[in-house]
């Protein structure tokens, strides 16, 4: 096996235990991951376009809609239509997903350090540029 397939599966199973994790701290809560993702990225990154949240999280372009839609429906965010052109549609966390996002992160805080535990401040740096490159 080479060292590439190596990579991509150690990869793999980092991104899942990851996953998992992120998983069982929302069963306590009414959103999944993928609402989660386009939730923490609102909270980050301030309001964004559909298109801009699709690229983001990796999601098909009626998904992304569809997320944001259910996000809607729960009130966690709202459209606000861009007056300059009325084609594009932004996404914005309310106070009440805001509300949410703050009280979902210091247990995902928490875990993930957890999951990094055994990794020092600077293999964490390595890491992240190691991946930056990749990407």
């Amino acid at each position: 096996m080479n060292n590439e397939f190596k990579a991509v599966i150690g990869i793999l199973r980092a991104s899942n235990l990851l996953v998992d994790d992120l998983k069982k701290t929302l069963k306590n809560y009414p959103i999944n991951t993928t609402e989660f993702s386009v939730m923490e990225f609102l909270y980050s990154k301030g309001e964004k376009s559909i298109q801009e949240i699709r690229d983001r999280i990796l999601l098909a372009s009626g998904s992304a809609t569809y997320v944001v839609d259910n996000l809607e429906r729960k009130e966690y965010v709202r459209r606000i239509v861009n007056q300059n052109d009325r084609r594009v549609t932004y996404i914005k966390l309310t106070e009440t997903g805001k509300d949410l996002i703050n009280d979902i992160f210091p247990t995902h805080k928490k875990n993930t350090k957890k999951i990094f535990n055994d990794l020092t401040n600077e293999e964490l740096i390595i890491l992240k540029e190691i991946l930056k490159k990749i990407n």
